[in-house]
């Protein structure tokens, strides 16, 4: 019986990707040649332009690599390499003209051992000496978990791939849950697991798995570039974000604070929020998952809202609470000396406040000595009527004291304060 001294080790020899330096630094230095690799993710997350900048990386090396699709059509594809690999003057490189395939004969993964055997490994066939594939997607255009035998046609290509050095991307679906689809022993026939989150065009990036190198179980975060590639963000920690509000009492303003962060990977979320009705902040945090492109699913908050001369929470602090959980989630600033007013509905509508609210608000905006606000974020349906108050006839209109935005809902109010997270990719 051998002693461990006696036992060589086995070494792993690596494809580098020079071209995304933050997914060599997260799976290992690189791809491992026999390794097999499962992309999770959402629809429209950035999997298959991740596999292509990957497979293309690989391409402009001189490997030979094949993007087997079992979803899309080679059209759209082509399209999609366009956007992410052509040059200033529209041209693919050269290099990946010859080396970068595409295949679409595949209709179920229960054929893709014989379509190794006799594609890839079969000499002087097309896709002979390809040393990397992509299978996109592994659910097709849809499997259920129950499907074993189909999966262990999976699980047998991804073995026969393995034993002959090649690099397997398998791309994923995940549930409504955010769990990876498939049957749990998916997870267990791969190497490593990569998995992508969505937040706007911030991509959250997590390795549980990883035979080859460490997890990486806090997450690093990308970003989608204008061509719609994945680059690293600057964002990387938590950013805090205070918002000013009107208790509509009094000449002080109230303050709403947030810190959004993404918890590790498998970690339990958690809400803190002390002094703030509970019911009223779920019911926040419910109304902002209902925009497009926020998922707030599986995040840390930190909530509190400072009520001066300890008044009590009304609804016109809904709306700087809620752009406070949002700038911290977007990590994207506030204006400065920007006041937000208003109740959110369940349909994300931003409310009007009750007259006798507006005329201390009027007050507080052309009080000279409290020229703090020097722009007022509220309800459209009331925006005229407070430019017109004057608190004392002698007194000039709100309108001439303070900048007044009129939004009339949740949407309108972020294209107004950050447009650009709204410019399609």
């Amino acid at each position: 019986m051998p002693r461990i001294e006696d036992i060589a080790e086995k070494g792993h020899e690596l494809i580098p990707v020079p071209s995304l330096p933050w997914l060599g630094r997260a799976i290992a230095p690189g791809f491992t040649r026999g390794g097999v690799y499962l992309l999770a993710g959402e629809p429209g997350i950035g999997k298959t332009t991740l596999a292509m900048q990957v497979l293309g990386d690989f391409a402009m090396q001189g490997i030979r690599v094949l993007f087997l699709t079992t979803e899309q059509g080679l059209g759209d594809l082509k399209s999609a390499i366009l956007r992410v690999h052509e040059d200033a003057n529209g041209d693919l490189p050269q290099p990946i003209r010859e080396n970068f395939f595409l295949d679409d004969s595949i209709d179920d993964i229960d054929a893709l051992p014989r379509f190794l055997a006799r594609r890839v490994l079969t000499e002087g066939e097309p896709y002979h000496d390809v040393q990397a594939i992509v299978v996109d997607s592994v659910q097709g255009r849809g499997l259920a978990s129950t499907a074993s035998q189909k999966y262990r046609a999976l699980y047998e290509f991804a073995e026969n791939a393995k034993a002959q050095g090649l690099v397997s991307i398998l791309i994923g679906h995940v549930t409504k849950k955010g769990q990876i689809a498939g049957p749990k022993d998916l997870e267990h026939n791969v190497d490593c697991i990569m998995y992508i989150r969505r937040a706007f065009r911030l991509r959250p990036f997590f390795v549980p798995k990883n035979r080859f190198g460490p997890a990486v179980l806090d997450p690093l975060v990308l970003m989608m570039d204008n061509r719609g590639r994945l680059v690293e963000s600057p964002h990387r920690a938590a950013k805090s974000a205070a918002v000013f509000g009107y208790a509509g009492i009094g000449e002080d303003l109230a303050e709403g604070q947030a810190s959004v962060t993404l918890p590790r990977y498998g970690s339990r979320p958690e809400l803190n929020a002390p002094f703030l009705p509970s019911k009223k902040v779920k019911q926040l945090l419910s109304v902002l998952s209902t925009i497009k492109e926020v998922d707030l699913t599986d995040l840390s908050y930190e909530i509190n809202c400072y009520v001066p001369r300890q008044q009590r929470y009304r609804e016109e602090l809904d709306l700087p609470i809620a752009v406070a959980l949002l700038s911290s989630y977007l990590q994207r600033p506030v204006p400065e000396a920007a006041l937000f007013v208003g109740e959110l509905d369940l349909t994300r509508r931003i409310r009007r406040p009750e007259n006798k609210y507006l005329a201390a608000l009027a007050k507080l905006l052309t009080d000279p000595q409290k020229g703090r606000i020097k722009r007022l974020y509220i309800a459209e349906e009331c925006a005229s009527e407070l430019g017109k108050l004057r608190p004392n006839k002698d007194e000039p209109p709100v309108a001439e004291s303070v900048e007044i935005v009129p939004v009339s809902d949740l949407e309108r109010l972020l294209k107004t304060l950050w447009p650009d997270l709204f410019v399609e990719d």
